[in-house]
Protein backbone atom coordinates (compact mmCIF):
# COMPACT_ATOMS: atom_id res chain seq x y z
CA UNK A 1 0.00 0.00 0.00
CA UNK A 2 3.20 2.41 0.80
CA UNK A 3 4.24 1.90 -2.63
CA UNK A 4 1.13 2.51 -4.04
CA UNK A 5 0.95 6.16 -2.45
CA UNK A 6 4.40 6.96 -3.25
CA UNK A 7 3.74 6.12 -6.36
CA UNK A 8 0.28 8.39 -6.71
CA UNK A 9 2.23 11.03 -4.46
CA UNK A 10 5.35 11.09 -7.02
CA UNK A 11 2.92 11.17 -10.31
CA UNK A 12 0.68 13.70 -9.32
CA UNK A 13 2.80 15.92 -6.98
CA UNK A 14 0.91 15.72 -3.88
CA UNK A 15 1.51 15.87 -0.39
CA UNK A 16 1.24 13.32 2.37
CA UNK A 17 -1.91 15.09 3.62
CA UNK A 18 -3.43 14.84 0.10
CA UNK A 19 -2.37 11.02 -0.21
CA UNK A 20 -3.79 10.32 3.04
CA UNK A 21 -7.12 12.05 2.17
CA UNK A 22 -7.48 10.11 -1.11
CA UNK A 23 -6.21 6.64 1.14
CA UNK A 24 -8.71 7.47 3.77
CA UNK A 25 -11.61 7.92 1.00
CA UNK A 26 -11.00 4.87 -0.82
CA UNK A 27 -10.68 2.87 2.17
CA UNK A 28 -14.72 4.31 3.43
CA UNK A 29 -15.74 3.85 -0.22
CA UNK A 30 -14.62 0.11 -0.27
CA UNK A 31 -15.54 -0.58 3.27
CA UNK A 32 -19.58 0.82 2.49
CA UNK A 33 -19.58 -0.83 -0.65
CA UNK A 34 -18.42 -4.55 1.16
CA UNK A 35 -21.09 -3.86 3.52
CA UNK A 36 -23.85 -3.02 1.02
CA UNK A 37 -22.67 -6.04 -0.79
CA UNK A 38 -22.50 -8.38 2.21
CA UNK A 39 -25.73 -7.26 2.98
CA UNK A 40 -27.38 -7.87 0.03
CA UNK A 41 -26.68 -11.18 -0.63
CA UNK A 42 -27.96 -11.51 3.08
CA UNK A 43 -30.64 -10.05 2.24
CA UNK A 44 -31.17 -11.22 -1.60
CA UNK A 45 -34.47 -13.33 -1.35
CA UNK A 46 -35.48 -9.73 -0.57
CA UNK A 47 -33.25 -8.00 -2.98
CA UNK A 48 -35.52 -4.92 -4.04
CA UNK A 49 -36.90 -4.30 -0.48
CA UNK A 50 -33.37 -4.00 0.88
CA UNK A 51 -32.50 -1.72 -1.87
CA UNK A 52 -35.82 0.26 -1.68
CA UNK A 53 -34.94 0.89 2.45
CA UNK A 54 -30.77 1.06 1.45
CA UNK A 55 -31.84 4.15 -0.42
CA UNK A 56 -33.98 5.45 2.10
CA UNK A 57 -31.40 4.96 4.94
CA UNK A 58 -28.42 5.93 2.92
CA UNK A 59 -30.53 9.26 1.98
CA UNK A 60 -31.81 10.17 5.79
CA UNK A 61 -27.97 9.19 7.01
CA UNK A 62 -26.50 11.64 4.77
CA UNK A 63 -27.97 14.64 5.71
CA UNK A 64 -28.81 13.74 9.31
CA UNK A 65 -26.15 11.47 10.69
CA UNK A 66 -26.93 9.23 13.28
CA UNK A 67 -25.32 6.55 15.34
CA UNK A 68 -21.99 5.58 14.11
CA UNK A 69 -19.83 2.56 15.29
CA UNK A 70 -16.21 1.99 15.76
CA UNK A 71 -15.68 -1.07 13.57
CA UNK A 72 -16.34 -2.76 10.81
CA UNK A 73 -18.01 -5.57 11.80
CA UNK A 74 -20.14 -3.28 14.74
CA UNK A 75 -20.91 -1.24 11.93
CA UNK A 76 -22.08 -4.16 9.47
CA UNK A 77 -24.17 -5.68 12.35
CA UNK A 78 -25.95 -2.71 13.59
CA UNK A 79 -26.89 -1.74 9.76
CA UNK A 80 -28.47 -5.80 9.21
CA UNK A 81 -29.72 -5.73 12.41
CA UNK A 82 -31.40 -2.11 11.49
CA UNK A 83 -32.39 -3.16 7.87
CA UNK A 84 -33.36 -6.91 9.13
CA UNK A 85 -35.99 -5.77 11.39
CA UNK A 86 -37.09 -3.82 8.90
CA UNK A 87 -37.80 -6.09 6.66
CA UNK A 88 -38.26 -9.60 9.04
CA UNK A 89 -40.35 -7.83 11.78
CA UNK A 90 -41.89 -3.96 10.82
CA UNK A 91 -42.97 -5.01 7.68
CA UNK A 92 -45.69 -7.37 9.44
CA UNK A 93 -46.96 -4.41 11.34
CA UNK A 94 -49.52 -2.02 9.36
CA UNK A 95 -50.75 1.21 11.50
CA UNK A 96 -54.15 3.08 10.67
CA UNK A 97 -53.02 6.03 7.98
CA UNK A 98 -54.04 8.41 10.73
CA UNK A 99 -51.40 6.99 13.21
CA UNK A 100 -48.74 6.69 10.67
CA UNK A 101 -49.39 9.94 10.05
CA UNK A 102 -48.97 11.46 13.32
CA UNK A 103 -46.15 9.65 13.56
CA UNK A 104 -44.26 10.78 11.23
CA UNK A 105 -44.92 14.13 11.77
CA UNK A 106 -42.91 13.56 15.35
CA UNK A 107 -40.23 11.92 13.08
CA UNK A 108 -40.33 15.21 11.15
CA UNK A 109 -40.36 17.46 14.38
CA UNK A 110 -37.77 14.80 16.13
CA UNK A 111 -35.17 15.13 12.80
CA UNK A 112 -35.50 18.97 13.09
CA UNK A 113 -34.98 19.34 16.40
CA UNK A 114 -32.02 16.50 16.72
CA UNK A 115 -30.41 16.20 13.29
CA UNK A 116 -28.22 16.32 12.06
CA UNK A 117 -25.56 14.13 14.89
CA UNK A 118 -22.15 13.97 12.97
CA UNK A 119 -19.69 11.40 13.17
CA UNK A 120 -16.83 12.28 15.65
CA UNK A 121 -14.30 12.00 12.93
CA UNK A 122 -16.08 14.43 10.68
CA UNK A 123 -15.57 18.06 11.24
CA UNK A 124 -18.84 19.96 12.51
CA UNK A 125 -20.53 21.87 9.86
CA UNK A 126 -21.48 25.77 9.81
CA UNK A 127 -24.55 26.63 11.21
CA UNK A 128 -25.82 27.50 7.69
CA UNK A 129 -25.19 24.12 6.41
CA UNK A 130 -26.61 22.42 9.27
CA UNK A 131 -29.96 24.38 8.61
CA UNK A 132 -29.98 22.94 5.22
CA UNK A 133 -29.41 19.32 6.42
CA UNK A 134 -32.29 19.38 8.30
CA UNK A 135 -34.55 21.07 6.25
CA UNK A 136 -33.49 18.49 3.49
CA UNK A 137 -34.18 15.51 5.73
CA UNK A 138 -37.64 17.17 7.04
CA UNK A 139 -38.53 18.20 3.74
CA UNK A 140 -38.09 14.48 2.03
CA UNK A 141 -40.05 12.91 5.08
CA UNK A 142 -42.79 15.21 4.08
CA UNK A 143 -43.03 14.68 1.03
CA UNK A 144 -42.51 10.22 2.13
CA UNK A 145 -45.80 11.63 3.98
CA UNK A 146 -47.63 12.79 1.55
CA UNK A 147 -47.05 9.81 -1.09
CA UNK A 148 -47.63 7.42 1.39
CA UNK A 149 -51.06 8.67 2.45
CA UNK A 150 -51.96 9.24 -1.11
CA UNK A 151 -50.77 5.89 -2.75
CA UNK A 152 -52.48 2.73 -1.92
CA UNK A 153 -50.62 1.14 1.13
CA UNK A 154 -48.06 -1.90 0.08
CA UNK A 155 -45.21 -2.94 1.78
CA UNK A 156 -42.66 -0.78 0.76
CA UNK A 157 -44.10 1.94 2.16
CA UNK A 158 -44.53 0.47 5.72
CA UNK A 159 -41.06 -0.27 5.41
CA UNK A 160 -40.26 2.92 4.39
CA UNK A 161 -42.37 4.55 7.20
CA UNK A 162 -40.39 1.83 9.81
CA UNK A 163 -36.76 3.11 8.28
CA UNK A 164 -38.10 7.02 9.07
CA UNK A 165 -39.04 5.56 12.85
CA UNK A 166 -35.98 3.54 13.29
CA UNK A 167 -33.96 6.77 11.65
CA UNK A 168 -35.47 9.38 14.20
CA UNK A 169 -35.34 6.73 17.32
CA UNK A 170 -31.42 6.20 16.04
CA UNK A 171 -30.85 10.10 16.15
CA UNK A 172 -31.74 10.34 19.78
CA UNK A 173 -29.74 7.50 20.62
CA UNK A 174 -27.10 9.13 18.64
CA UNK A 175 -27.10 12.39 20.28
CA UNK A 176 -27.20 11.03 23.71
CA UNK A 177 -24.03 8.94 22.96
CA UNK A 178 -22.18 12.58 21.05
CA UNK A 179 -23.19 13.91 24.41
CA UNK A 180 -21.66 11.29 26.96
CA UNK A 181 -18.61 11.45 24.69
CA UNK A 182 -18.30 14.83 25.00
CA UNK A 183 -18.82 14.81 28.75
CA UNK A 184 -21.69 16.94 28.81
Amino acid sequence: MNRIKEYIKDKYGLSNYQVAQLAFVFKTASSELSKILIMGIIFHEHIKLYAFLLTIMCFLRTFSGGVHFSTYNKCLLGSTLYIGSIIYIFTQITLPSYIQLLILILCIIACYAIGPVLSKYRTQFPERQLYVCRNITCFTIFIYTIIMYILPENSYFTAGFWMIILHSLQLYVAKIRKKGENGQ
